[in-house]
Order: structure tokens, then C-alpha cells, then sequence
């Protein structure tokens, strides 16, 4: 029999709590959270209450493996600590998974990669993108060849308002915890290609800029709770804590917590310290010759992405674009309904085709992914035939592109990823 996962969480943020709720409901057999760690004892308090759990709370992770001898080690903390977590949790012995992305900057990644090598253990990188239903089937076409050789790509990824605001509200806002939205958001679209296409990046020239936020806007103030521009003069007043479906966990994580570490939640945008950019292009070149061309931006009416594939026999087409939904529509928890593929085939305009793939939308987390993701992470063995599973490599190759981009964007000029390794 396998040994139980016992699983401790470093970091109990909102995506914390996806990670810990099917452990507390569903996989008790084969794995158990037994520990969270954080520097913020009411954090975990408010962790707890809103979990309606009592899991052992540590601030100290020597601590945390003494007591509660985890196993494994999920890695959810600031984007800018994941590489010194991972060096705690293999010193301990432990497994550990990331949340994307897996590093900020090159110094980082190059230090996993001697962590990895040093102690003989692996990080697992935690893609939830890889196992949606839809990004599955898109895979599965390109896998049996149906587009022939693939020699361009193009994405373009629209960030609606409320959502790309959130990002220059909280510790984000600054390259030096997140490496910007490059890296933070784009290593899940740059993964998702680079496993699509089953290469590596070679080199990327890009384009960065900050157009809305940080000091662009018209007025600032602390934050949005005590500033005199709130109650409809800023556009980007922070409202979605008010909603009843995000009260309660914003009451928890954030509000009754800051006066124990002084993380303010609801920063306002158009702070003056703000040097992530919120408009974004990228052109990848690939080791197999294909090239992407990438756009995201954080400030869109609508929300959604478009994606293009074209081989040499064939293209496909992918994405939602439609005012009423988030993150294109297969990522938008509780949606129904389907999502299309369409493969496009002719060699001249008289004999174009188009066939059109539905696949049905999971109303889980993220499509479906979350759920499909954790049955690979805490269930017993799985079958992976497409792959799915991410390792430090795929982690690498990810957030590199955007860390090559944010270089690119300094420098002027392209930028080869053997430059950073």
C-alpha cells in the first residue's frame, strides 16, 4: 500500500483554501492536511474559522515538521520566497509542490535547479490550466497531428477591469515579489503553449508598459476604504469584497489579519510605487522553429482570449470572448454550457472547411481543472497520457519567458533563454 500524504500548506492566502478544501472532504484515505504554516498567526486563526477546520497552525516551519511530520509540502506563499521554501522543505525531507509561477527571476530558477539536484528530489509545479477539460482536448488534437507541423501561434489574453485591478492592489504591484504580470499570470498561458506545442522557448523579444495604473491615475489615496475618492469618483474602487460570496473569506484572510503583519488588501492602484506593467506583447521563438505571438493586457471592458494554431495542414481556433463572463468563460466557477473548438482545413478559398469541437464546460474552479489537478497531486497513482503533470523543468521554461520579456523590455533587444540558465 502507499504510504498517506500528509500534507502541509505554506501560505494560507485565497489560494490556500482551493488547495485545502478537498483535503478536509474528499481524499482522507490516501492523503490529509496536517499542517498550515504562515508569519501570521491570526492569518491561519481566520484560515480556520472560514475553513471550519482546526488544523495545527505553526508559524515556524522547523516547528511544523517536528510536530506535525507532513510529508509533502505545497508552496503557496509570495511569488518572490517559493524558491526559499522549497530549499526548507527538501532540507526537511519533504515533497514539495509550487504554485505557479515557480521563480521571479533567473537567479532563482538556477537556485531550484541545484536544490532539486543537491537533495535528489523533484518540485512539482502546480499548472491547473493543463487539466481543464478544454485545454485537455486541444492537446489530444495536436497530439495525433491533425494541424500538421505547427509553425505560428497567437494569444491574446484580456484581463477585464475587476480582475486586472486586483492585481495592482495587493503585493503584486511590485517586480520585485511577483516579477510582474509576465511572469505572475502569463507563465499559465506560456506553459499552456509550450506543453501544446511539446517544445521549449529559444528566444523572446517583448514589449512592456504601464498605461492605467500606478501614477497615471487621476487621484490616489492610501487605500480604498479611507479614501476621499471612493463611493463612484474612481472607476477602480475596490467593491468585490462586498459581494456575499467573497465577505467571509476577505473578513478571515485579510481584513481581521492585518493588524498582525500590516498587509494592506486593498492598496489603491494608482500608488506611485507601483513598476509592473498593465500592457503587454511578446514574440517567442521555439526550438522546433514555431513562433508565438502574445498580447495581455490588464485593463479590457471584457474579459477573455483568442487563440490561434496553424500547421502546415491545418488551423485551429480556441477561446470565449462575452461581456458576461471571466477568464473566458471555462474558468468561471458554476458556468454550464459548451465551449467550441474549430479546426479550419483548405489549401486555396474554394475548398475551406471548418469543423467545429464542442466540449462541455465543468462548472468546477478553473473549469474543472482544479478538481482534475488534485486527483493527480493527492490521489493514488494516476495514468498521465497527456502529460499533464509539470515538473521543475516545464516550471522553468514558463515563468523564463517572462522573465526574458521583463529583460527584453529593459534592454531593447531580444533575449535568449540560454542566457538565463
Amino acid at each position: 500500500m502507499l504510504k498517506k500524504k500528509r500534507i502541509a500548506i505554506i501560505g494560507v492566502g485565497g489560494r490556500a483554501t482551493s488547495f485545502a478544501r478537498p483535503l478536509t472532504t474528499g481524499y482522507g484515505d490516501v492523503a490529509e492536511l496536517v499542517a498550515v504554516c504562515d508569519i501570521n498567526p491570526l492569518r491561519m486563526k481566520g484560515f480556520n474559522e472560514y475553513m471550519e477546520t482546526d488544523i495545527p497552525a505553526f508559524t515556524d516551519f522547523t516547528q511544523m515538521v517536528e510536530r506535525a511530520t507532513p510529508t509533502h509540502a505545497i508552496v503557496c506563499t509570495p511569488d518572490y520566497t517559493h524558491d526559499a521554501i522549497i530549499e526548507k522543505a527538501f532540507s526537511h525531507g519533504l515533497e514539495a509542490i509550487c504554485e505557479k509561477p515557480m521563480a521571479t527571476d533567473e537567479q532563482k530558477v538556477r537556485r531550484i535547479f541545484a536544490l532539486e539536484k543537491e537533495h535528489r528530489k523533484q518540485v512539482t509545479v502546480a499548472f491547473n490550466y493543463r487539466y481543464m477539460p478544454y485545454s485537455a482536448q486541444i492537446k489530444k488534437i495536436l497530439s495525433e497531428g491533425t494541424l500538421g507541423d505547427i509553425r505560428s501561434l497567437s494569444l491574446e489574453w484580456l484581463i477585464d477591469k475587476v480582475h486586472g485591478a486586483e492585481y495592482f492592489r495587493r503585493w503584486h504591484a511590485n517586480m520585485a515579489n511577483s516579477g510582474g504580470l509576465f511572469v505572475h499570470k502569463a507563465t499559465h498561458h506560456f506553459d499552456l503553449v509550450n506543453w501544446f506545442m511539446d517544445s521549449e522557448p529559444e528566444s523572446v523579444s517583448a514589449f512592456g508598459d504601464l498605461h492605467v495604473f500606478g501614477s497615471n491615475g487621476p487621484f490616489r489615496g492610501e487605500r480604498c476604504s479611507t479614501c476621499p475618492h471612493a463611493g463612484g469618483e474612481c472607476p477602480y474602487e475596490m467593491k468585490i469584497h462586498l459581494e456575499k460570496k467573497h465577505k467571509r473569506i476577505f473578513d478571515k484572510l485579510y481584513w481581521e489579519p492585518e493588524r498582525g503583519d500590516g498587509y494592506i488588501r486593498d492598496r489603491c492602484v494608482f500608488r506611485k510605487d507601483i513598476d509592473i506593467f498593465d500592457t503587454m506583447n511578446a514574440v517567442v521563438r521555439y526550438s522546433n522553429g514555431a513562433q508565438l505571438s502574445y498580447a495581455v493586457n490588464a485593463y479590457s471592458p471584457v474579459a477573455g482570449y483568442r487563440l490561434g494554431i496553424t500547421g502546415t495542414r491545418a488551423r485551429l481556433e480556441a477561446g470565449t470572448l462575452n461581456k458576461n463572463t471571466m477568464e473566458g468563460g471555462i474558468m468561471m466557477e458554476g458556468e454550464t454550457g459548451e465551449d467550441v473548438i474549430t479546426i479550419w482545413r483548405g489549401q486555396n478559398r474554394q475548398d475551406i472547411t471548418s469543423e467545429r469541437i464542442p466540449v462541455a464546460k465543468d462548472p468546477g474552479s478553473h473549469g474543472g481543472g482544479d478538481r482534475r489537478m488534485f486527483e493527480h497531486l493527492y490521489g493514488e497513482c494516476v495514468s498521465d497520457p497527456l502529460g499533464q503533470a509539470a515538473g521543475a523543468r516545464a516550471g522553468a521554461m514558463s515563468c523564463l519567458i517572462g522573465i526574458a520579456a521583463n529583460r527584453s523590455v529593459r534592454e531593447g533587444r531580444a533575449v535568449r533563454i540560454d542566457e538565463l540558465l
